[in-house]
């Protein structure tokens, strides 16, 4: 079976990063990381990256951590009505939460034999749950790539990530995107959208 160990490892790096991003605001470490990955990203984003790069020279980094933050609880956490809403079944069901999407979104972690650790508290159709899931499906098939005999395993979890992809990521993560550039004008959350959505398209 012909994986790379580089591509995977990638792709489980990202899947990290997003879930990361969406699960908790955003820290000095983290920021600088993402500034290094969001700036290396594809052309086609360059201006993009060139407009984020002067918002952070002309404020500093502490001073843009700051805004980013602001702009983060505005977006997300608003109180009342969020700009964007961060669970799937919000896009995809009947606006609610812990309905039939949440359910299906659960059925995939059980049958990969995990459980979510605030089951019941947060729904498990969570942005950066599903992300964080992608992540534990893509680190299980890099550790099995290095393992001789094990090929049906490999070709089970991918099946398995193959679907999650299709009947869920793919079904509102580009809406997601999309609200978030609807709803925001800063460059580093527009990069973050655009990224997020190349992610779940390949």
């Amino acid at each position: 079976m012909d994986l790379s160990i580089q591509d995977l490892k990638a792709q489980t790096n990202f899947y990290n990063f997003f879930s990361t991003f969406f699960r908790e605001k955003p820290s000095d470490e983290w920021l600088k990381f993402a500034l290094e990955l969001v700036t290396s990203w594809d052309e086609t984003s360059s201006p993009l990256n060139q407009q984020l790069l002067e918002n952070v020279q002309k404020s500093g980094l502490d001073n843009y951590l700051n805004s980013l933050t602001q702009e983060y609880e505005r977006l997300f956490f608003a109180p009342g009505h969020v700009p964007v809403n961060l669970y799937e079944s919000v896009y995809c069901g009947s606006g609610l939460l812990m309905q039939e999407t949440t359910i299906n979104v659960r059925q995939h972690y059980l049958r990969a034999g995990l459980v979510v650790k605030s089951l019941y508290s947060i729904p498990d159709d969570h942005v950066s749950t599903e992300l964080e899931f992608m992540q534990f499906l893509s680190q299980r098939i890099l550790e099995l790539v290095q393992q001789d005999g094990v090929e049906e395993d490999i070709k089970e979890i991918m099946v398995w990530r193959s679907e999650f992809i299709s009947e869920h990521l793919q079904q509102w993560i580009p809406t997601l995107a999309e609200t978030m550039r609807a709803n925001s004008t800063e460059p580093f959350f527009l990069l973050i959208s655009i990224g997020l959505e190349s992610l779940v398209e390949e």
